[in-house]
């Protein structure tokens, strides 16, 4: 993926990089990149690996869907489907 940066944050990523914070551009990005992972899952407590194996695997999960009502829905009657088969396969105690 090629991004292109605007002025504004070339010199903000360059002022991070001259007052030490990180070594390259390359590596505050990365930085940056990862915070926003972390910001994007609020509450996830696994580790990082874990996360960013997430985040990919969302991202390769195939065309994006709109989440409208149709769609939740939809996804309720089929969880709530698989529950009732599920429990209709579970052994009485």
């Amino acid at each position: 993926m090629a991004i292109q940066l605007t002025p504004e944050q070339e010199q903000r990523i360059q002022a991070i990089v001259n007052a030490g914070a990180y070594p390259s551009a390359e590596e505050a990005l990365d930085a940056a990149v990862a915070a926003v992972e972390v910001a994007a899952a609020p509450g996830f407590e696994g580790p990082r690996e874990e996360l960013e194996e997430l985040l990919l695997e969302g991202l390769n999960s195939g065309e994006a869907v709109e989440a409208d009502e149709a769609y939740w829905n939809r996804l309720r009657a089929e969880t709530d489907t698989m529950a009732k088969d599920r429990l209709a396969r579970k052994p009485a105690r």
